[in-house]
């Protein structure tokens, strides 16, 4: 899929279409995505009005298990948010190893680094039956302009995936096998966490060769260190789900209490997170109208 040039024209024809799509009653798809798109941290912020024309300008996109979304160093048009299912983004080399960079939750987007046109820095497949929302690259032009609160929910969003790129890259670098397993746990209980009593369950499907990918360790390794976890009584796993049942010795385990690195930038953002923005204020409006608009 190539990048799409987008011209003066192609920006109002879609403007247009929007505008267009205020009077009728949006289809069962558009209402679909317009709920789904309430906790989507992109775009935090816009009314109901506003997540209706948004969504008027997606296509949702169903992927099957092991079928690739995007390739890395693939030039996309669009921008990719998991609706529902697991998504594995990971680096590969030519012999096929695979350094997993995360699963992605629901409503977060798959690559928000290939914004700029350029080539996917990871692969994106799917572990399981799955629905993607489309953003076109024409369509995230128009949104922007409209709504210009999305682009410092963008700009927040990719902070947020620079710190968990980094932390992660930290991770690898220092830890021990052993250590890198542990964080892994403690990043997932944040990102997937549901906490119950003084257990966390980890609400995601891992097999021993995810959680290895996901920690740069070998299968052996991964296989090794868990078992000892659940020998120690620190985790138990169930239907390829794990719960830690002793968080403060997870932690011992992976260094917490001498680690600076924020692990809770795993943790699914919600609007409250998100800052404000003032609507640009109209040329010549009286003194009044510009105090209360900002």
């Amino acid at each position: 899929m190539g990048v799409v040039a987008v011209s003066q024209d192609q920006l109002l024809s879609l403007e247009g279409s929007v505008e267009e799509e205020r009077s009728p009653a949006p289809s069962a798809g558009s209402n679909e995505v317009a709920e789904f798109l309430r906790d989507c941290p992109l775009v935090f912020g816009l009314d109901d009005e506003g997540l209706e024309q948004v969504a008027s300008l997606c296509t949702i996109v169903t992927f099957h298990a092991r079928e690739q979304v995007f390739a890395e160093g693939e030039v996309d048009s669009g921008l990719w948010i998991l609706m529902s299912g697991r998504v594995r983004l990971y680096h590969s080399d030519p012999e096929g190893r695979q350094l997993v960079v995360g699963f992605p939750a629901p409503h977060t987007p798959l690559d928000l680094a290939a914004l700029d046109g350029r080539p996917h820095t990871v692969g994106a497949t799917a572990l399981e039956r799955c629905r993607v929302l489309l953003v076109p690259q024409a369509a995230r032009v128009v949104i922007a302009r409209r709504f210009p609160e999305t682009i410092v929910n963008t700009m927040r969003q990719l902070s947020r995936d620079l710190r968990q790129r980094d932390i992660s890259h930290a991770v690898l670098s220092f830890r021990s096998a052993r250590g890198r397993i542990c964080c892994t746990l403690v990043q997932l209980a944040e990102q997937y966490g549901i906490h119950q009593y003084k257990r966390v369950k980890i609400n995601f499907r891992l097999t021993r060769q995810d959680l290895a990918d996901r920690s740069g360790v070998t299968l052996e390794t991964s296989i090794r260190v868990l078992s000892d976890l659940q020998r120690r009584g620190v985790v138990a796993t169930r239907s390829k789900v794990i719960e830690i049942l002793d968080q403060a010795e997870l932690e011992e385990w992976s260094g917490c209490s001498e680690c600076e690195l924020d692990c809770t930038v795993f943790a699914k953002p919600t609007a409250a997170d998100m800052p404000q923005v003032a609507r640009p204020v109209p040329a010549g409006a009286p003194r009044r109208l510009v105090t209360s608009l900002r």
